[in-house]
């Protein structure tokens, strides 16, 4: 059986590297755009070839957009990560539609209070896909007077992976309601590799920018604006909080958003919970535990060849926030910040040099450390007196000025 693969090699060099990865296809009558006749054995082991690719960050970037394959044989999925795979005609098939072992099941809001806490969901912008799901504490029952403060938060996964309305931005969400007596809106973000960084910041400034219009709506036309928020977020009271990639995100609303142009929404803090920072080096946490059962060096260094920019390497400014090329940190305009890592994660050693790094810069900046913690460990139970021990960093932080 035949088949008809097109492939459109733009640079040599990509032509070049690939070839290295095997040679059972007949790459020497590759040059520019020829289509070829390969037998199915033969697209086999191209589909090998990409995977292998994506192991290997090669140049799967360079040339994925421009590889079609059209066969009558079942299409092949190539597993890059547990839960998203990438078919093999490029398209990004993530667990809540695809048959793969399920990592943030999808959980669905709750507008009357149960467990204390009640959740909507809301459009922030219908046009990039962008929603939230709000959260209030039954604190708030009757009571239209004494508004709470608002905690923006943005779910982990690597920029690939995860949702607003996920398990793991849920439990955290519900549990933040609780412990701080907060109001809390988990908002969305456009994913990669289908949209690279930086369209997860600016979905992130999107959210923010629609919150400072709610404010607006607060003291003037409040009838205009959403009734949870008008009647129980205290806009001058917001914090920006995030896990993991969540984390990378709230360092970069700083970065792309300055605080001052929220007004009169004010931001009083920022919270990276286990930041998702890293850099081409390899570090000595890295290192150490580089076989991490939950982030292994070779998926985490898997999600930044998949979220950053083509053809940029670990020490870009999104990936490292202390690299040559990204913004001084003390020429940005950070309000308080609360970061917290754990002793045992992958990444600890980029997190404690982003911590000295904002201290060094005259930040006002806190660090709660989990010596037992691994990259998840909010959401281990063997854990819970240490995350009891977070929540109340967390809790105090937001009261602070109170």
């Amino acid at each position: 059986m035949l088949v008809r693969v097109e492939l459109v090699v733009n640079e040599k060099r990509a032509c070049n590297s690939f070839i290295q990865l095997g040679s059972r296809i007949p790459w020497s009558r590759i040059d520019g755009s020829v289509p070829l006749d390969l037998s199915i054995e033969e697209v086999n082991v191209f589909a090998q070839l990409i995977a292998l690719a994506v192991a290997m960050g090669s140049i799967l970037e360079e040339i994925s957009a421009a590889t079609t394959f059209t066969s009558k044989e079942e299409e092949k999925d190539i597993e890059v990560l547990p839960g998203m795979v990438i078919k093999v005609d490029g398209t990004v098939v993530r667990n809540s539609d695809h048959a793969l072992p399920t990592t943030d099941i999808n959980v669905s809001s709750s507008p009357i209070f149960v467990n204390n806490v009640a959740s909507k969901d809301i459009v922030i912008d219908s046009e990039a896909g962008v929603w939230g799901r709000l959260f209030l504490p039954e604190s708030v029952t009757g009571d239209h007077t004494n508004k709470l403060p608002l905690v923006v938060y943005y779910h982990g996964g690597g920029f690939c992976m995860g949702n607003a309305g996920g398990e793991s931005p849920t439990y955290q969400s519900i549990r933040l309601c609780r412990t701080s007596n907060v109001v809390v809106i988990s908002a969305s973000y456009r994913l990669a590799p289908e949209d690279r960084l930086p369209v997860a910041f600016k979905d992130a400034c999107t959210t923010m920018s629609w919150l400072q219009k709610q404010c607006k709506y607060q003291a003037g036309e409040a009838e205009a604006g959403d009734p949870w928020l008008m009647n129980h977020a205290d806009f001058s009271r917001v914090f920006v909080m995030g896990q993991s990639a969540g984390g990378n995100i709230a360092h970069h609303v700083a970065v792309f958003k300055p605080i001052d142009e929220l007004k009169p929404l004010i931001v009083q803090g920022i919270v990276p919970i286990v930041p998702f920072f890293s850099a081409e080096a390899i570090s000595e946490s890295e290192k150490n535990v580089s076989e991490d059962e939950i982030l292994p060096l070779g998926k985490h260094h898997t999600f930044w060849r998949l979220a950053l920019p083509l053809n940029a390497t670990r020490d870009h400014p999104y990936c490292n926030p202390l690299s040559a090329d990204a913004p001084k940190l003390a020429e940005v305009k950070f309000p308080r910040l609360l970061v917290i890592v754990g002793g045992k994660d992958p990444l600890y050693t980029r997190q404690i040099e982003y911590y000295d790094a904002l201290k060094q810069a005259g930040k006002e900046v806190e660090l709660v450390e989990v010596p037992e913690g691994t990259h998840i460990f909010r959401k281990i139970p063997a854990l819970e007196a240490e995350n009891v021990r977070v929540d109340k960093a967390i809790s105090d932080f937001i009261h602070k000025s109170e």
